[in-house]
């Protein structure tokens, strides 16, 4: 069975790291919550993690209101609306169709509220359109229309000029065209060009726009109707979705319409609202008091209160020269700090300082654009404000010299340049007291230095010419088919072509410790590589039809441990050496380096056989995440005949080996190829890996170059069956090329003519004939790689779960993968 990494199987690691490091899935401990104080981990702590900016909870009339609620309805109304509503839905509708001066439908959730409307507001004949960092819920809603063919796709954050060409080139195609974006980011707290969406809306019939504004309500706009229509009109082609469980402190979400019918629509037909359960009694009576505060003056003065602390925050930020790299357009801040390590690090210092603040994570932002998130309201003081952003900066001096990040590293990350203080150094976490007044709070100044210099060595090379070819060919002794010989043939390869997939540059890491002993080693290889390489069968399909009209449409630069060809334990570790996680950590560092110095968008660390949870956390703190791929095969030999083979077999697969494979096999001539073979012969065998190319998604990658074909011909290591159907066909029907070392049978590249492949089950009788062969060159192991796993288990193959390591500079082309699934 085909096996593909699940973007669960991520999220589930990552979170997973962060509960077992005690900073995710956290519970308060207080009896009663007093301002913005909680108690976690047994200590109090200033919460700068709330989304009520207003601070609205704690008002007494909001309290009053759901209390009064539950004593005149009960703790829960428990019927459809399409059935009957309480009474307090009714009035809370009037009151937000006033103060949005449009049409609203009140859902349960914000995100209920978008798998409600979606489906009905976009149509059949529509496209929709998706900024990159478009929050989730809503994404989520998008896979409902998604679902009935409607096309989707992903856009660069914030690129309207990217925006506006995909306007261009779709008009002609889809009747409406919709751009679905957030007011407010929910992690780096930048704002939508709303300014620019609404031109776009009134130069271009077809495009229309659907607005989350969850982080801008309240806090922004005439009677806090929020960030996207503050200044402005509702436009009538758009439609508004926002939360009135942030800044609005109740519960529950709304739609906004300029039409009533839309709105009428909505409540009639959606989803969400024909089947699910209402709002509670207590959220709804909080609502309608907090509704009545919109209305009133006070609304602006508590979004002034509000604004001033914002300013403070951003001044703070500046004083205390903390890496800021987004402009806050609400109350959402974002401190970035680079490799997850010092993420965990800094939350964890953080709460024993006493402040709770968020970490922004993959998959919400880039693994190496880790970061610090905190959030402002009109709860907190100056002083608290401060006193968490000084401690903030104090901690992360600290963080950053425990972890061995240095501030240049920080910015690089965030592709930008340190600033430089008016004296010339380098920026670092710490006040400027000279632009402040006397008596604000201090910080180490010091500039945070690296780990102590280690001892251990590290010996890089870009061939194998210059390693030492005894030593390496001893280290990856039946681990693949990289040995000091297959190296050479593969740089030679892939050298000088024209192709950009078919140009590989080698990259060689030996990490010695003081006595030259060797704890750690691998290779590099980077190219392009196919963005769907691990996707899903459907995945694949959609991105190689957009491949017909761009052939390199979503590919990446990726450094990666071994090859395109190769398969088999790429990095050596020497777990019983007492340096081998400094020496992992010296391994990481090197390989950055290299990514840099390769310019490679991604970097991969495979195969890795099974998972070491230390070698797991290590990398996870260090900016990757674990990938699931196929599972690998090996055939052990233990039997020395093709009768012993039989036997060794469980009776169901003998039976099946019988009968679909020794029942034909004198139907087939097999010819172990000897000498140089013509280029019009080759040129066959090409053909023939061509046709399995071409078929095999599982494992999506660029063909393989011809001139490679010729040079495995030339080089004895290089076993080369071909078989035949003499009786059926003329010309080869199958070529397998295998790699022989010492110990192990290699079969790398397989070429078959389906044509006579389900009478004669062709790609089976090569399995079997490669087996045989290896038995007779006596080898001990024969690896037979990734896919086709059902068959190769049927031939006695034990399959072994294989992972590797992803570091990804930007999720870009990962969600746009996604988006495109399935489109036609």
């Amino acid at each position: 069975m085909s096996k593909h990494h699940s973007f669960t199987d991520t999220v589930d690691q990552l979170v997973s790291f962060g509960v077992r490091k005690g900073i995710l899935h956290l519970y308060t401990e207080d009896e009663v919550f007093e301002n913005n104080a909680i108690r976690l981990k047994d200590r109090q702590v200033l919460n700068f993690g709330s989304c009520s900016y207003l601070g609205l909870e704690f008002d007494d009339r909001l309290r009053e209101g759901a209390k009064q609620a539950i004593d005149r309805y009960g703790t829960q109304f428990s019927e459809s609306r399409a059935y009957v509503s309480i009474r307090l839905y009714k009035e809370l509708e009037h009151l937000l169709d006033t103060v949005f001066e449009a049409h609203c439908v009140i859902t349960p959730t914000t995100t209920l509220g978008h798998i409600a409307n979606v489906p009905i507001m976009v149509s059949d004949g529509d496209a929709v359109i998706m900024d990159h960092q478009l929050h989730n819920c809503v994404q989520t809603a998008v896979q409902l229309v998604k679902a009935r063919g409607v096309y989707t796709e992903v856009i660069r954050h914030n690129r309207i000029d990217l925006l506006e060409q995909r306007i261009l080139e779709l008009r002609s195609k889809y009747r409406k065209i919709w751009y679905m974006a957030d007011g407010i980011y929910s992690m780096y707290g930048d704002a939508c060009p709303i300014d620019a969406i609404y031109d776009l809306m009134d130069r271009y019939e077809c495009f229309h726009f659907y607005a989350d504004d969850a982080h801008g309500m309240s806090i922004h706009g005439r009677n806090g109707k929020g960030f996207v229509l503050n200044m402005r009109h509702m436009h009538p082609k758009m439609v508004l979705a926002t939360s009135l469980n942030k800044a609005f402190a109740a519960g529950g979400g709304v739609l906004v319409f300029p039409e009533k019918e839309a709105a009428r629509k909505l409540r009639t037909c959606g989803g969400p609202l024909l089947s699910s359960g209402p709002m509670q009694p207590s959220g709804l009576g909080a609502a309608v008091a907090a509704a009545k505060i919109h209305l009133t003056p006070e609304i602006y003065q508590m979004q002034a209160t509000l604004q001033d602390k914002l300013h403070f925050t951003r001044c703070m930020l500046e004083k205390y020269q903390l890496p800021v790299f987004s402009v806050a357009g609400a109350a959402v801040f974002f401190v970035g700090l680079s490799a997850p390590k010092l993420g965990y690090n800094m939350v964890e210092r953080m709460l024993k300082q006493g402040y709770y603040v968020n970490l922004a994570i993959f998959p919400t932002v880039s693994l190496k654009n880790t970061g610090l998130r905190f959030t402002i309201t009109r709860l907190h003081s100056y002083p608290q404000i401060e006193a968490m952003i000084a401690t903030m900066a104090k901690e992360l001096a600290g963080a950053m010299q425990e972890e061995g990040v240095s501030m240049e590293e920080i910015y690089k990350a965030f592709k930008s340049a340190v600033p430089h203080t008016p004296d010339g150094t380098n920026l670092v976490p710490g006040p400027k007291p000279e632009k402040y007044p006397a008596g604000s709070p201090t910080t180490n100044t010091s500039s945070p230095s690296k780990k102590p210099l280690t001892s251990l060595k590290v010996q890089q090379a870009k061939t194998i010419a210059a390693l030492n070819a005894t030593e390496w060919d001893g280290i990856f002794e039946s681990k693949g088919a990289f040995n000091s010989r297959a190296l050479i043939l593969l740089e030679r390869a892939f050298s000088n072509n024209a192709a950009p997939e078919e140009k590989w540059e080698f990259d060689y890491i030996v990490i010695r410790d003081e006595s030259d002993k060797v704890i750690l080693a691998t290779f590099y290889t980077t190219t392009l590589w196919k963005d769907d390489m691990l996707s899903p069968l459907l995945v694949s399909r959609s991105v190689e039809k957009e491949r017909e009209a761009d052939p390199y449409f979503l590919t990446s630069r990726v450094l990666s441990t071994g090859s395109l060809l190769t398969e088999g334990q790429h990095l050596f570790i020497d777990f019983v050496h007492e340096q081998w996680k400094e020496g992992m950590l010296l391994l990481i560092r090197n390989t950055y380096t290299l990514q840099e110095e390769r310019q490679a968008e991604n970097i991969v660390l495979r195969d890795f056989h099974g998972i070491h949870q230390e070698v797991d956390d290590l990398l996870v703190e260090n900016g990757f995440f674990r990938v699931t791929m196929p599972d690998t095969h090996i055939v052990p030999v233990n039997f020395s005949s093709p009768e012993a083979y039989l036997k060794s077999l469980p009776s169901k697969s003998r039976n099946q080996l019988r009968t679909s494979v020794l029942k034909q096999k004198n139907e087939f001539q097999v010819e172990v190829i000897t000498g140089q073979p013509g280029k019009s012969r080759i040129a066959e065998w090409y053909s023939l890996y061509l046709n399995v190319k071409e078929r095999g998604l599982e494992l999506n990658t660029f063909a393989l170059p011809e001139n490679l074909f010729h040079q495995l011909a030339a080089d004895d290591r290089w076993d080369i069956l071909e078989l035949s159907l003499p009786e059926v066909t003329h010309g080869p029907v199958a070529v397998l090329f295998s790699y022989r070392t010492e110990t192990d049978y290699i079969p790398t590249i397989i070429g078959i003519d389906y044509t006579h492949n389900g009478e004669f089950n062709i790609y089976r009788q090569t399995l079997y004939h490669a087996i045989q062969r290896a038995v007779t060159l006596g080898a001990k192991n024969i690896r037979l790689g990734f896919t086709a796993s059902m068959e190769k288990k049927k031939l006695g193959a034990t399959a072994i779960a294989t992972y590797a390591y992803t570091h990804i500079e930007d999720s870009f082309n990962l969600t746009a993968m996604e988006a495109i699934k399935g489109n036609t």
